[in-house]
């Protein structure tokens, strides 16, 4: 049976029945889900370091709010079961629904779909209805999950995948919080004294580090905002719990892993001597003379090389992103932290790497290409492994591809090298990152620097 909604508007009061749409196949909730989605996505677009660099930001944004009033007309046309009409007009586009009522012809208008809605039921599009008044935290951190995970397409058609730091905070949450009994509880009556015995519970047996304590918190957080954002509640919790709540794990003495001359030196003189080079092999010795990312150097085609000059440019670099619910590694096109190319010179040994590279791979696009695909060049964890696996070869310590970056730079601020050369070289926005990898380094001037300062 259908059941009657009385429908208001500014000039006449009417009675007409509802039915759903046969059209959509999304029901009213469905759509709202979907509404709230975009939304998110089109709020956290304009700060979203992911996509400041994109000469697309303005119409991917037009692109969702299209889709947003789209899928706003669907809701009102279920509601109603009636067809909203769009007229175009040279100034104006009007949205109109048309009635008959005891054998007379009427008619709403509006210039929007949101005031087409309040002028028909006398109330905002209610787009949380769909969410129950005791809705938990982890009900509250699904929707906020998947509103994270849903692709964004821009007005050529492109898909834009959210990045893997979506797949990060999934990570998180299920490390951290999936299994304690503060995700059962309605989000509307947690307060801060809940937060602060979940992180007891969670830190009692000081396995975390400072470190994965923030990320804990920070991803709690998180969801909080997320049901502010749905206007579940008011304030989150989480801001007003101390810190000093969370006993830490003992911070260890060891530094961390970092190449050094002979280190370099043994796995250099070890593969060098192989009868037969491979990519990896060459790959291996090629990262043992730069400081770039791995994603970076990785990323180099025979474009990026001059070999008259002796120089690479970066300029793009591999990332991963979650396509179809799994991670791969894409060329992205632009760098970290959107830093302009840099053109870097290298050392003879290095361009003499490049050269047998491309002798046995010059005539695929990337310079490490993976000789399986063809696609991508070799891939970063399958690179570690034989960097892992030639180092207890040679009898040192198992090493991955960031240690050569941390290692290269300690070794340029010890040789007295300026700061701003690291800086740049390294790819740093800034220096603070730069002193950061060299923190543990108390190396002081050498007497030959001390004697170019002071004579």
């Amino acid at each position: 049976m259908n059941q009657d909604k009385e429908l208001f508007s500014t000039s006449l009061t009417m009675v007409v029945p509802t039915n759903h749409n046969p059209k959509h196949p999304l029901n009213s909730d469905e759509i709202c889900d979907k509404i709230i989605c975009l939304q998110r996505q089109k709020s956290e677009f304009h700060f979203s370091a992911e996509y400041a660099s994109l000469s697309t930001a303005d119409a991917v944004i037009r692109e969702l709010e299209d889709k947003i009033n789209k899928l706003k007309i669907q809701h009102l046309e279920n509601e109603l079961g009636k067809k909203v009409a769009i007229i175009k007009k040279p100034n104006k586009t009007l949205f109109r629904v048309a009635f008959t009522i005891n054998g007379k012809h009427s008619q709403i208008a509006s210039t929007s779909v949101d005031k087409l809605y309040e002028k028909i039921f006398g109330h905002p599009i209610q787009l949380g209805t769909g969410y129950k008044p005791d809705c938990t935290l982890q009900e509250v951190y699904d929707l906020y999950s998947k509103s994270n995970h849903t692709p964004i397409v821009d007005n050529e058609g492109t898909i834009i995948y959210p990045t893997s730091t979506a797949l990060r905070k999934d990570q998180a949450w299920r490390k951290y919080w999936e299994k304690d009994i503060i995700v059962t509880m309605p989000i509307k009556s947690i307060v801060v004294g809940d937060i602060i015995d979940a992180f007891k519970r969670l830190t009692a047996s000081r396995r975390y580090t400072a470190r994965q304590i923030a990320q804990a918190k920070s991803v709690l957080k998180q969801a909080f905002d997320h049901a502010i954002w749905l206007k579940l509640i008011e304030t989150n919790p989480v801001v007003a719990m101390p810190n000093t709540s969370c006993p830490k794990k003992a911070t260890a003495s060891s530094t961390k892993k970092a190449t050094n001359a002979e280190t370099r030196e043994k796995l250099e003189n070890y593969l060098s001597k192989l009868p037969k080079q491979t990519v990896y092999t060459l790959a291996i010795r090629f990262w043992l003379n730069i400081m770039q990312r791995s994603g970076e150097w990785r990323a180099l085609t025979w474009d990026d090389v001059d070999f008259e000059r002796g120089t690479i440019i970066v300029r793009h670099s591999l990332t991963h992103r979650e396509i179809d619910g799994k991670l791969v590694t894409i060329d992205d096109e632009h760098l970290k932290a959107d830093e302009a190319a840099r053109e870097i010179e290298i050392t003879e040994k290095a361009i003499s790497i490049l050269k047998e590279l491309y002798l046995l791979n010059g005539q695929k696009h990337y310079v490490f290409n993976s000789s399986r695909d063809g696609q991508l060049p070799i891939a970063g964890n399958r690179l570690n492994e034989n960097i892992k696996k030639y180092c207890k070869i040679v009898g040192i310590e198992p090493l991955s591809t960031h240690c050569q970056r941390r290692g290269a730079i300690q070794d340029a601020y010890t040789a007295g090298m300026p700061e701003d050369q690291i800086r740049a070289t390294a790819g740093h926005s800034d220096s603070t990152m730069t002193r950061y990898y060299n923190k543990n380094n108390n190396s002081t001037l050498s007497k030959e620097l001390q004697t170019k300062i002071f004579g």
